[in-house]
Parts: C-alpha cells; sequence; structure tokens
C-alpha cells in the first residue's frame, strides 16, 4: 500500500507541479518520483526552497527524472491546404541535466559559494530519463480506434470548455497516411477557443487539432512513466477522461489511493484537502514538511507493510486496538466505540450496525488511557501527535481564528 508515487507535469495553466501533493505524498508514500523537465525544474525551485529540495533529494526521499527528450505533434500543412500531423519526440542540446542543473539552481539559490556547491551536487542528483522505450506507433495505432478516441475527445472538451455545445455528434477521426496522418473533425475550435480564453490566455495555449493529440499522448505517456518508474502516477482530470484501457488501469489505480488518502485525511483531520491546501497557501512552509518527515518514517513503512485490500481506514483501526485491552473487549461494538473515542467514527466503514457505547467510549485528550490503550509504537501516535499538532494549527490560521 502507497509504495511509490510519480508526479508529472500539470496539463493547463497555473503550476507544473502541485507542491500541496507532493508534501501529501512525501507523508504517505514510501518513494516519491518527479518526472519533468526544464520548466518543472524551474517551477519546483520558485515554490520549494533549492537547498530544501537538495536536502529532500540528498536524503532519497525525492527522486527527479529529468527528461532528456519531450513528446509532441507536428504539424505541415499540404498543398491541398489540409494539417498533417505526426507524433514525435524531440531534444535540445541547450536543455541537458549538465547545463540546466545548475544554472536554475542557482539562479534560485544565489550567486553564493553554497549556492554554487549546492548546484553542482544538485545537478548530480538529476537522473536522466529519456521515451526510448515510448512506442508512438502503438499510440497512434490506438487513436485509431474512432469510438474510444471520440468519446474521449468529447470529455475532454467537456473539462476544457464546460460552454461549449456540440450542435452535432462530435467527428473526430484519424486518417492514417504513409508520411503522418490527417484528422477529420467538425469541431468548432474558433467558438471553442473564444470560451476557452476567458479561463486561459492565448499566450499559454489554444485548443487545435494538434493540442487535443498532444493531450491524448500526454495520457499514454503517463502509462509509460508507470511502466518505466514501476509505480503509481499521480493523474490529472486529462488522463482520467481518456477512454483506453492502458490508461485507465493507471487512473483507477491512483484514484483507489486518492480516495482513500483524502478519506483518512478527512477522517483525522477534519478535511480532505487539509495538507495540500495548507502547503499551497503557504500556511505550512516546505521545511515544517521536512521536519516531520523523520517522524512520519515509521507511519510510512507502516503502510508498505499493509494489504492493499485490507484498506486504509481499516487497516489504521486494527493497528491501534492491536494487542491492547480494547482488542480483548467482547464484540466488535465494544471496541469500536474506543476507537471512536480517539478520533474516529463508525461512518468511515459506512458500519452503523456498529453503534458506540457511552460507557466505553474514551477521550483523546486523557493522555493516561491512551498510552495504556497504545502500547509500543502505534501509527495512531504519529497521526495524532505531530501529524495534527502541524496541520491543526495551519487549519485555524487560514479560517482566521
Amino acid at each position: 500500500m502507497f509504495e511509490s508515487i510519480v508526479y508529472k507535469n500539470a496539463i493547463g495553466p497555473g503550476p507544473l507541479i502541485d507542491v500541496g501533493a507532493l508534501a501529501e505524498g512525501l507523508i504517505f508514500y514510501g518513494r516519491v518520483v518527479i518526472v519533468g523537465n526544464t520548466g518543472t525544474l524551474k517551477d519546483l525551485l520558485a515554490r520549494v526552497p533549492p537547498f530544501i529540495l537538495l536536502s529532500l533529494m540528498k536524503s532519497g526521499r525525492i527522486e527527479f527524472h529529468y527528461l532528456a527528450d519531450q513528446t509532441g505533434v507536428s504539424t505541415t500543412q499540404t498543398s491541398d491546404g489540409r494539417d498533417l500531423h505526426d507524433l514525435l519526440c524531440f531534444s535540445s542540446p541547450n536543455h541537458t541535466i549538465e547545463r540546466v542543473g545548475p544554472e536554475l539552481f542557482k539562479a534560485a539559490a544565489g550567486s553564493t559559494g553554497q549556492a554554487r556547491v549546492g548546484s553542482s551536487q544538485f545537478a548530480r542528483l538529476l537522473r536522466p530519463l529519456d521515451h526510448s522505450g515510448f512506442d508512438q506507433g502503438s499510440i497512434l495505432q490506438s487513436l485509431l480506434d474512432s469510438a474510444s478516441t471520440e468519446a474521449s475527445v468529447a470529455a475532454l472538451i467537456r473539462i476544457a470548455t464546460p460552454g461549449y455545445v456540440q450542435s452535432s455528434p462530435l467527428r473526430f477521426r484519424i486518417e492514417r497516411m504513409s508520411q503522418g496522418f490527417y484528422v477529420d473533425t467538425n469541431i468548432d475550435f474558433v467558438r471553442i477557443n473564444e470560451i476557452y480564453h476567458q479561463l486561459v490566455s492565448p499566450e499559454h495555449s489554444s485548443i487545435t487539432k494538434a493540442y487535443v493529440l498532444a493531450l491524448l499522448q500526454g495520457a499514454y505517456e503517463a502509462t509509460y512513466f508507470a511502466a518505466t518508474l514501476d509505480s503509481e502516477v499521480a493523474v490529472t482530470p486529462i488522463e482520467r477522461v481518456v477512454q483506453a484501457k492502458t490508461v485507465e488501469a493507471i487512473v483507477r489505480r491512483h484514484t483507489q489511493s486518492e480516495s482513500q488518502i483524502e478519506g483518512f485525511v478527512d477522517l483525522t483531520l477534519s478535511d480532505a484537502r487539509a495538507i495540500r491546501e495548507a502547503v499551497n497557501a503557504g500556511v505550512v512552509p516546505f521545511a515544517s514538511i521536512v521536519k516531520l518527515l523523520d517522524s512520519a518514517d515509521k507511519f510510512r513503512h507502516w503502510l508498505q507493510e499493509q494489504p492493499i485490500e485490507t484498506g486504509l481506514l481499516r487497516a489504521y483501526y486494527q493497528a491501534t486496538i492491536k494487542d491492547s485491552w480494547a482488542d480483548r473487549l467482547p464484540g466488535k461494538s465494544a471496541r469500536w466505540s474506543v476507537f471512536t473515542g480517539i478520533g474516529l467514527t463508525a461512518d468511515a466503514f459506512g458500519t452503523a450496525p456498529w453503534g458506540t457505547l457511552a460507557g466505553v467510549a474514551i477521550s483523546a485528550a486523557d493522555s493516561f488511557l491512551v498510552d495504556k490503550l497504545i502500547k509500543g509504537w502505534k501509527p495512531h501516535q504519529f497521526v495524532e501527535g505531530d501529524l495534527k499538532s502541524l496541520f491543526s494549527e495551519a487549519k485555524s490560521k487560514m479560517s482566521g481564528k
């Protein structure tokens, strides 16, 4: 459970990497990987203090895999005025680890001697990754399935431009040629961009046939990262709607993990997005997350030992009362009532028959009883201690109390 997670560039305006989600990943996952390019590094170094990021990489808490090449979609206008497209990979000698790593670190950290030493260490810790095993021919073959491609494009457009109405059934069909392919579509791109540019600057992007193709290719790219790095991948809303079996598999895996974490955080911190929002708002600085990680080590190790089928909340409940006097109480209701007294409710399991017995429930504030309940280390100690202390205070600040 929660063994490894990959974060990659988000699609659309805003930060490329959600640092709040990254902080959450560092707390819950045993291995945290970032896949990115020059833009990713620049964005990350602007929002996570350079030496904090360097320390996380040196300790192995974060792996950064730098892309030596990029995927894209080429477009060439033919003599008859049609756009001929192709899927491609490209690279630039100006965007190598040796050049980009030190430059971006020094730009963020300053021109001090310490920054120069740090920039050299930072560049050495960046791991190269390319698309040598990324089969774009297979992706094109998948896109030839008009039914699934059109369903994906329709869903994608609903996300990007919710006000756009397609007057007739959407058509987006690939016509393969000996060199590249054409797209036959009835999408009104002028109207779509009138809506899209109300939310997204034209300087950032416009929706075109090539842009739609690039988004679809990006979803398949997520499956490549998952396989190459043997990891779960944090997926974007775009990937969630691409209707292809290979993409659906990684979406399902991450959605299940995300749902479990949100339910757990909501139950223990009373807000499913408490960690992400506090970090993204700057209320909890990333340095505080780093300090939290040492005390979170046992918690993460415990998570990785739990069977996936058990579920996070049930595993947490079982671990908290295991080998305690509560575990020996007669029946599930009595045991559960003790658990509700230390911050959890039966609603978490949908177990309405497990009522709380007023005479048995205890208060988490009663440190003597809690100490009696918890013999040795239990995951509850980290959650009710350092985690809740940090983010409860942050919640109070954000609510203006």
